[in-house]
């Protein structure tokens, strides 16, 4: 072998050494070698406070485990993150008096459509972590509208809840369905079979507990649901005063006709029903439209001994398929304090931008967050292991995540009631009260317009 040979293999075998001295087991069966950097000292302890309305806080059991592990290894601080629930029913009310009196969380918990009215009191995760790019690969579109304004991303989803169909498989296989509606024409059509009179006429099991105002659960999510499928406001205007155009009178027409007595899918008593969960957990009604956390509601009522299936929600055009979404996210606080030992090297937004970034995108501690609180993720591939398993009654929500859009909807909770209100304006038996649907819907349009 001749010397410029030699010199070729000594020069390869040197690459070598050299690759295999930058790769993480070339110290094995060392943990490190020996001449790298030891992060040296006790880690040094930094506590972060979370508040949220639903959550009860073992949801967040593992993943603030698994942060704290990682900013140990990673940072040398031993980080605590500590979830408080507040009342749901006062949530925004008790957060607004706790940053007026600087009390603030480093982080909240804030609803899909809030971010016009929030944007001003939190903070923009930090372009460096993630890009915009990065963002739609990773999550579903309709939180790409709710949650990132003027090229900044203001946090980052956990799940998207959807609407789906709950119905009673006995009741379905007594009236020979053997699968649930796919469109709500055919819908309508299982309506009118599955409901049931009694001698007199009136109504002993409804086919679906829908056509209601306010007994029947979410019934103004139900309704925008139909109005946003019939391609009303939904890429074009996204505000509650697109009920004005014709599609959405199609659509509150269709949802109230299940409250007239004339129409043959008639299965609604306005005077004589009985809330809707309630009503399909003890065989009143045949089908029934809910999120994804009804499925505690209803195991809890039962004792897990009702036999229900969940579907996907009917659509209006197969080919456009639309889904309401509901959900709450993770968004770091502006101008919020942080208990730090001293010595601890850690600014508070960014920590909690951390925090954040690791709920959302490290899927072990997403699917401990989903699996405990029984929700479809966000995260796409959780989203897709999920709706995978055809056996879980989570798998058609985990379905509809890629297809949900949302409303502009800053005032929910009072734009909640004026459509319930008018949804009860057009099926009340009284009829001093009673409004035509134009009528109702104008009205409803308007005051939802001053609102905004």
């Amino acid at each position: 072998m001749n010397k410029k040979k030699l010199s070729l293999i000594g020069l390869v075998l040197l690459v070598v050494a050299i690759v295999a001295l930058w790769t993480p087991s070339h110290c094995a069966p060392f943990s490190r070698c020996p001449w790298e950097r030891k992060v040296s000292g006790k880690p040094k302890k930094v506590s972060l406070t979370i508040v949220g309305s639903w959550d009860s806080g073992k949801e967040w059991t593992q993943t603030i485990a698994n942060f704290r592990q990682y900013e140990i290894k990673n940072r040398n601080l031993d980080v605590t993150v500590r979830y408080t629930q507040l009342d749901k029913y006062n949530y925004e009310e008790i957060l607004l008096d706790r940053m007026v009196n600087k009390k603030t969380p480093n982080m909240f918990m804030m609803f899909n459509t809030w971010l016009p009215k929030y944007e001003q009191r939190i903070v923009p995760m930090p372009a460096s972590m993630m890009s915009t790019a990065q963002f739609e690969k990773s999550f579903p579109k309709v939180t790409e509208d709710d949650l990132i304004a003027d090229g900044k991303i203001y946090s980052l989803p956990l799940y998207v809840d959807t609407l789906a169909l709950y119905y009673n498989k006995n009741m379905f296989y007594n009236a020979g369905f053997i699968k649930p509606p796919e469109t709500w024409n055919e819908f309508a059509d299982y309506v009118e079979k599955l409901t049931q009179l009694d001698k007199d006429g009136k109504i002993k099991t409804m086919g679906a507990a829908i056509g209601g105002s306010d007994k029947v659960n979410r019934s103004e999510d139900i309704l925008t649901l139909m109005v946003m499928q019939n391609n009303a406001g939904v890429y074009g205007n996204k505000n509650l005063t697109a009920f004005k155009t014709p599609e959405a009178l199609r659509a509150a027409k269709f949802y109230t006709d299940f409250a007239d007595p004339t129409k043959r899918f008639y299965t609604w008593d306005y005077d004589n029903q009985m809330y809707s969960i309630d009503a399909f957990t003890q065989l009143k009604a045949a089908m029934s439209i809910g999120y994804s956390y009804d499925i505690g509601n209803m195991q809890n009522k039962t004792g897990g001994t009702l036999d229900y299936g969940v579907a996907a929600i009917p659509q209006q055009y197969a080919d456009n398929k639309i889904n309401y979404a509901n959900y709450w996210a993770p968004v770091v606080a502006k101008d919020a304090a942080c208990d730090k030992e001293s010595g601890a090297q850690a600014d508070c937004a960014q920590l909690s931008w951390d925090f954040v970034k690791f709920a959302a995108t490290d899927l072990d501690s997403v699917r401990s967050y989903v699996d405990a609180a029984q929700r479809p993720a966000a995260n796409l591939v959780v989203a897709k292991e999920q709706s995978e398993k055809l056996e879980t009654p989570l798998a058609p929500f985990a379905s509809q995540v890629l297809t949900a859009r949302s409303w502009q909807d800053v005032n929910d909770s009072k734009n909640d009631q004026i459509l319930v209100d008018m949804i009860d304006s057009i099926i009340t038996t009284d009829k001093t009260k009673k409004k035509d649907v134009p009528t109702a819907m104008g009205n409803a349009a308007n005051i939802i317009k001053e609102l905004n």
